[in-house]
């Protein structure tokens, strides 16, 4: 978990162990933006959506990494 993040984000990382190590992996970079938006939203249909915790957390770490990270930072 990057060490900047608030330890109630930890959810992330104890029940969806493989996101959150790649939220880890691309933290700092404007690729976790991209990760971010098409875990959070469903464009293939048929899955169950992450628990509103786990939702809300994703979205508060989208909204901290987009403030330290913005998209319009790509060349």
């Amino acid at each position: 978990m990057p060490p900047d993040l608030p330890p109630h984000l930890s959810i992330i990382w104890e029940q969806y162990p493989r996101i959150g190590e790649k939220i880890s992996l691309m933290w700092g970079y404007v690729e976790l933006q991209k990760y971010l938006s098409t875990i959070v939203l469903d464009e293939r249909g048929g899955r169950l959506g992450f628990p509103k915790p786990v939702l809300a957390a994703l979205l508060e770490i989208h909204r901290r990494h987009a403030k330290m990270v913005p998209e319009d930072n790509i060349n």
